[in-house]
């Protein structure tokens, strides 16, 4: 009976090992998206708009969800830090036509056959536009991630799962506009 009860406690330590690890990795980036901000870099595209074009409309809509999700918050925060977030009335249009999340396990434990890692994956599918003329059409960008799952530490598990979708959108956010700037690009082009 020790033999069992000191291996599920090896297992509790690890799995929450394991939780600070990744958490501390978030952090990490986290600070130092911060301090890349602070000092004046942006990542390419940061200006996502043609020239001429100084406004770009983010829409996004879905009848059965109150409020817009993280992903299009995400992109409106970016635009308006770059004076460029617009109304329904901006002549670039940028819209988001779906966004999925899902989860998947991706392993067992061969002790007790209790999930011990999902695997997160988000899909969005948007549309772009410059003063009506279709330059991206249907385009859809996935981004996955994998997190340890313990049951006994269920609360950790669940902010850990919370925190990674939070970075996935964010992650998505900037590829969306990065995906913008090269259409912009050869628009110009």
């Amino acid at each position: 009976m020790k033999s069992i009860s000191s291996g599920l406690s090896g297992r509790r330590a690890t799995a929450r090992s394991r939780i600070r690890r990744r958490l501390g990795g978030l952090v990490v980036a986290s600070i130092f998206t911060l301090l890349l901000a602070g000092c004046g870099f942006h990542m390419m595209g940061a200006s996502p708009l043609p020239e001429g074009v100084d406004r770009m409309y983010v829409s996004y809509s879905d009848d059965y969800q109150v409020g817009d999700p993280p992903l299009v918050e995400t992109l409106r925060q970016r635009l308006r830090e770059r004076h460029v977030l617009g109304d329904s009335g901006a002549p670039a249009r940028l819209a988001i036509r779906g966004i999925e999340n899902r989860q998947r396990i991706i392993s067992v434990s061969p002790v007790d056959g209790q999930v011990a890692e999902y695997e997160l994956t988000t899909t969005v599918v948007f549309d772009y536009t410059v003063n009506d003329a279709s330059q991206l059409q249907n385009e859809k960008l996935s981004v996955s991630r994998s997190y340890s799952f313990d049951n006994t530490e269920r609360l950790a598990a669940e902010q850990e799962q919370r925190e990674l979708l939070t970075a996935m959108h964010e992650e998505l956010s900037n590829l969306i506009l990065l995906r913008v700037a090269t259409a912009n690009e050869k628009l110009a082009g």
